[in-house]
């Protein structure tokens, strides 16, 4: 090969290289609905459990576990976890640890005094666990 064929090669496989590049860049999308957030240090608005005005329901981790352990909400209602465990927790689908029931239940990690929310759109009921602590259960029940 000639210097010049080279040049256009390596010329081609960088065009090629970048269009793989941004085109991986414009279809990603995110691995869990946009209703998923983890806010670090957000407080919750209570923690009895109760849906408010707003379709909000808090459940609360402590180092005993979920409380309430289960709650009942509405299609459309946010649930958000606060970790006051007193170490970094986990909200995640059954079945430990797989994790396959409801995969936008997998919340992932958050530390202590944080918290991390999802809005259920869909009737059923959606058992939880703590994946660093999985004796530590809930369910979430949507009417």
């Amino acid at each position: 090969m000639n210097n010049k064929t080279l040049v256009i090669v390596i010329a081609v496989l960088i065009i090629i290289g970048a269009v793989v590049v941004v085109a991986g860049k414009v279809g990603n999308k995110p691995s869990q609905p946009s209703s998923v957030t983890n806010q670090q240090g957000a407080p919750a608005q209570s923690t009895t459990g109760a849906t408010t005005k707003e379709n909000v329901a808090n459940v609360t981790l402590t180092s005993s576990g979920f409380d309430p352990k289960t709650v009942t909400i509405k299609t459309g209602t946010r649930v958000i976890w606060l970790n006051k465990s007193g170490r970094a927790a986990t909200v995640n689908s059954a079945v430990h640890p797989t994790h396959q029931v409801y995969r936008p239940l997998n919340l992932g990690e958050f530390p202590d005094g944080s918290s991390v929310q999802l809005v259920f759109d869909k009737p059923g009921t959606y058992k939880y666990h703590n994946h660093l602590n999985p004796a530590q259960t809930g369910t979430v029940v949507v009417e």
